[in-house]
């Protein structure tokens, strides 16, 4: 089981609010789509899946899709701090807190943080102890928590001259919170797909950060 999650800093791009914003929307939209694809074989057994090349094919999309979703979290994380000197560490407190206000179950004895070490943001987030959560239902909570992200950083920030807006630290705090909400959706998911067809979570960031560096986003 996935207890924690090393994504690198794209040092060799120049991310910005607006930048990585618009592409966690695109790479969300491209995760439901593999998750559509793949909807319509999740009922089969998983040996039925794994052994089929191309509903695996399918199912490799789903996750490295995933993946994606996850990175340009870390991204907008990585330039928070930077150009707002936000510092991320101290919101993993009040995310718990909220999952258990909301009535969500996980392990408590276990530690959830998120810090940086060698350019990598690491992050440790609960498996929510969700009998009936699915793909699709999990896909659609990402992009409920991008929709609302994208409002922090809109509507609520003024950007169409909204003459009611909230002020700068309100919107950033906004927006930590809705981006670890964000990668508490890819966590579930990261869980769903270990617990039912075997991915291999650390074959698979491998393979993701090696993806980043043949593309030269990162060192």
């Amino acid at each position: 089981m996935i207890t924690m999650l090393s994504l690198p800093k794209l040092n060799r791009l120049s991310p910005n609010m607006q930048s990585t914003l618009l592409k966690i929307i695109e790479e969300a939209g491209e995760l439901a789509r593999a998750v559509l694809t793949f909807l319509p074989y999740e009922h089969l057994g998983k040996k039925e899946i794994l052994t089929e090349p191309l509903i695996k094919g399918y199912l490799d999309a789903v996750s490295s899709e995933l993946l994606d979703v996850a990175q340009t979290c870390v991204t907008m994380i990585f330039v928070l701090e930077e150009e707002c000197n936000v510092k991320t560490e101290r919101y993993i407190d009040n995310h718990l807190k909220k999952l258990s206000n909301k009535g969500y179950n996980f392990n408590k004895t276990l530690n959830y943080n998120i810090y940086t070490e060698n350019n990598f943001k690491y992050l440790a987030l609960p498996k929510l102890l969700l009998p009936k959560v699915t793909l699709l239902t999990t896909v659609c909570k990402i992009q409920e928590e991008v929709g609302e992200l994208t409002q922090y950083l809109g509507k609520k920030a003024g950007a169409s001259g909204e003459s009611e807006k909230l002020d700068f630290s309100t919107i950033l705090d906004g927006s930590v919170q809705e981006l670890l909400d964000v990668a508490q959706c890819c966590f579930t998911m990261l869980y769903i797909l270990a617990d039912r067809y075997d991915v291999d979570t650390i074959e698979l960031v491998e393979d993701h950060v090696n993806k980043l560096k043949r593309k030269g986003y990162c060192v």
